[in-house]
């Protein structure tokens, strides 16, 4: 994780964006006198999306986390995923 202010943003942008992208890469910008910024990957904020979106309900909540205890259980089942569609 990164910390910078949005003058070093400026004038390093290109450098900073492609941290972010190509390297995953977190930074934190700093402001003074408004909330700080945190610039992460696009990938990496849908899933975010996604997760907060499967846990927003108690029963899909309740199913995903069933779901985990069989796997920790041994309950689970290996298939490929190309058999998957089949």
């Amino acid at each position: 994780m990164e910390t910078t202010n949005p003058t070093e943003l400026r004038k390093k942008l290109k450098e900073k964006l492609d941290a972010v992208s190509k390297d995953g890469e977190t930074i934190i910008v700093h402001r003074s006198k408004a909330e700080d910024v945190v610039m992460i990957p696009l990938s990496e904020y849908n899933g975010w999306k996604e997760t907060i979106h499967l846990l927003s309900t108690k029963a899909n909540k309740e199913n995903i986390q069933a779901s985990i205890t069989e796997l920790e259980n041994g309950a689970g089942e290996s298939r490929e995923i190309a058999t998957l569609w089949k």
